[in-house]
């Protein structure tokens, strides 16, 4: 696999009877701190002029196909608005202009929401680890069921706090493929949810019904920061 996307998994108010969608673009550059400061300052404009609803930017710590790559992501309430967004705008342009570091734009990918996480609610300025696998499933809505049934044993026993989305891809490498994100407070509570599925009988219990649902293909873990909100 040449990309795997880390993101997001996420709380925003979707339209009734739309499919909402992320796009992801893979960013390998140099300077994370130049670039985590021009999609701060850039990122609310860029995002308002595309009509999105969320927009990030996530840091790999374990995972990543490259060295020095982030994932920027976009929410928007439907497929029709994402793709109206590429390959980009004016605006976009005019932003990227401010931009004082150099940058390798590595990959785009499309993705439809399957399932939305209603725990973590995204607020600009805040930070939170997440955790993504792409997987392969002969059957989305039984893959689905039971992640929905993971996550609920979760929060039945303590973790309150985790949320699990799923996506569906529909471009390049994904095409077809799901993508689970489970979303935290920081990486310490993060460990802990992967602790208790192995050190708790109901954990285990609730994961091998996700297991029997699906083929792992790669993971990606680490801490993303929302810049904007609609």
């Amino acid at each position: 696999m040449k990309f795997i996307v880390t993101t997001m998994f996420l709380i925003v108010s979707w339209a009734v009877n739309a499919t909402p969608a992320m796009t992801v673009y893979t960013i390998n550059t140099a300077d994370h701190v130049a670039y985590h400061d021009w999609v701060r300052d850039s990122g609310p404009v860029v995002g308002k002029s595309l009509g999105a609803h969320v927009v990030g930017v996530c840091t790999p710590h374990v995972g990543a196909v490259k060295d020095k790559d982030l994932y920027v992501y976009m929410l928007t309430d439907t497929l029709a608005s994402a793709l109206d967004g590429l390959p980009g705008n004016k605006t976009l342009k005019t932003e990227l202009a401010k931009l004082k570091s150099g940058r390798e734009v590595r990959n785009k990918q499309l993705f439809s929401a399957v399932k939305t996480q209603s725990t973590l609610v995204l607020k600009a300025g805040e930070k939170h680890a997440i955790w993504s696998t792409l997987v392969r499933t002969k059957n989305m809505r039984a893959f689905v069921r039971a992640i929905s049934g993971l996550e609920q044993a979760f929060h039945n026993n303590g973790f309150g706090d985790i949320g699990i989305s799923v996506f569906r891809g529909h471009s390049g490498d994904t095409t077809g493929m799901g993508m689970v994100s489970v979303v935290a407070p920081n990486s310490r509570r993060l460990g802990e949810t992967f602790d208790a599925l192995t050190e708790e009988r109901w954990a285990k219990s609730a994961y091998r019904s996700v297991k029997s649902e699906r083929k792992l293909v790669r993971s990606v873990g680490g801490a993303c920061e929302t810049v904007y909100v609609k």
